[in-house]
């Protein structure tokens, strides 16, 4: 059956998308990589770069941020390089077309060289401030999810209701079919240890909306320590999504996900 064949990984990308943009000038380890994932995000962008380069000093002593274009019509490809030109601690990688939001993480993440590694969606639906309670979480665990629904957890701007609707039966359906007690998948906001990204991003393989769930349940398969911290976090209204068919896609990315881990795809890589 053509839905039991699954697509090839992505090769690693190279350490920037064109030469003398985004190069580090240190090519070692650093301590922090965020990774920004970016699909039609040229009304934001600018000014979120500008708030990560003020944030990010506060935090790690040596950081990058690897901003991921995901195949843009915009001008985010163009901000992103300006900026990456103007700071070299910005990295570009252009994905040549659209394919979806995990596939710009997965991307970002096995490019990144931080001991710790965050990706954050790219409106800052939920703060810059949140990162130092989820970085304070690594020392602890390997995996921490930002989490909408943990208590202490502050949404300032709501979704539509239908939408709220069915995110919470996603969740509700995810927890029992993959990750019984966790409380929020689709948070924009994780962290992992340099280690564990290492060994999840080698095998994961969704590029849509449910690529959150597996990741999840890519860590619980490998054993890693997981822990949520409750955030604060807005609705941006996101045109971009159309709704029915991200539904559709999800619940048969669940059965994809259910289906890979039965067979042991998502076991840790030999070495990692």
């Amino acid at each position: 059956m053509k839905s039991a064949q699954e697509p090839p990984l992505s090769p690693p990308p190279p350490p920037g998308d064109e030469p003398g943009i985004g190069v580090p000038a240190d090519p070692e380890r650093v301590d922090l990589s965020l990774v920004l994932p970016v699909f039609q995000e040229e009304r934001v962008l600018e000014a979120t770069l500008k708030q990560i380069l003020g944030r990010l000093p506060a935090l790690a002593e040596r950081f990058e941020v690897l901003v991921v274009d995901d195949g843009s019509t915009d001008r985010s490809l163009e901000l992103a390089r300006a900026a990456a030109a103007a700071d070299p601690r910005i990295l570009v990688h252009a994905c040549p077309e659209n394919r979806g939001k995990g596939n710009a993480v997965r991307v970002g993440m096995r490019a990144a060289r931080g001991d710790r590694r965050v990706f954050m969606d790219a409106d800052l639906s939920t703060p810059l401030d949140e990162l130092g309670p989820l970085l304070e979480a690594l020392d602890e665990a390997d995996v921490v999810l930002g989490s909408r629904r943990a208590p202490g957890a502050q949404i300032s701007v709501r979704q539509p209701r239908l939408r709220e609707s069915l995110g919470r039966g996603f969740t509700l359906l995810t927890r029992t079919l993959l990750a019984p007690g966790v409380s929020d998948f689709t948070c924009g906001l994780k962290g992992f240890r340099g280690a564990a990204a290492d060994a999840i991003f080698a095998v994961s393989r969704l590029d849509g909306w449910a690529f959150d769930a597996e990741l999840v349940t890519i860590a619980r398969t490998q054993g890693h320590r997981l822990a949520e911290v409750p955030v604060r976090w807005h609705h941006e209204e996101d045109s971009k999504v159309r709704l029915l068919s991200a539904v559709l896609v999800s619940l048969r990315d669940l059965v994809r996900i259910c289906l890979i881990r039965s067979r042991g795809g998502y076991r840790r890589p030999e070495g990692l």
